[in-house]
């Protein structure tokens, strides 16, 4: 009987691996098409690597690498790159948060992290005013908001949700909503979008 050697099983990408490539992409300002481009395969490949259905080979692993602007080392995750942590000390936020003039009714938004935008999402602090106005929000990613003080709704359609201080509530993008305070006093959000 004929003995045949058992094929080796398919490499699973490095943990993290996809997350980082992806990640650095976007910090890069480079589309999947773009990074496809410039290392010179099939955006369907860079897909597959970034949602960890393929290994990338050390050439291919080298060659992202030199176009992320980062080492084969820390695409691995053997490295740290410290530039990625991003820090805003409570003096800049003191700066940022301090009262804005405006109307009473009006929301006031104020980004909380460095220039709005760290990868796939967004942060920001929200002073909802009392009236949601007729403007309904909608966009890609995911939404959710947690509420730092105050009462505040979340208006879907004929679907209302109300949220104490302490609540929190997320949901697709997608869907159609409006925000406004509730009650008399003062109402404070932190606002977190994802970019995906």
């Amino acid at each position: 009987m004929a003995r045949h050697a058992a094929e080796p099983p398919p490499t699973a990408p490095p943990p993290l691996l996809g997350p980082r490539v992806r990640q650095l992409r976007r910090l890069r300002g480079l589309t999947v098409e773009e990074l496809a481009r410039a290392v010179d395969v099939d955006k369907a490949h860079i897909s597959r690597i970034e949602n960890d259905r393929k290994a990338p080979s050390v050439a291919m692993l080298a060659q992202l690498a030199r176009t992320l602007n980062t080492s084969i080392g820390h695409l691995l995750g053997e490295t740290l790159d410290k530039a990625e942590i991003k820090v805003t000390r409570a003096v800049e936020l003191d700066a940022r948060l301090r009262p804005v003039a405006g109307e009473a009714g009006e929301h006031q938004v104020t980004p909380i992290l460095h220039g709005g935008s760290v990868g796939s999402f967004e942060a920001f602090l929200v002073h909802p005013g009392k009236d949601a106005g007729t403007t309904e929000a909608r966009h890609s990613g995911q939404e959710m908001l947690y509420v730092v003080a105050g009462t505040v709704e979340v208006m879907f359609h004929e679907h209302v949700v109300r949220l104490a201080q302490g609540d929190c509530i997320n949901f697709p993008g997608y869907l159609h909503h409006r925000l406004r305070r509730a009650g008399r006093g003062k109402a404070t959000a932190l606002l977190v979008l994802s970019n995906s």
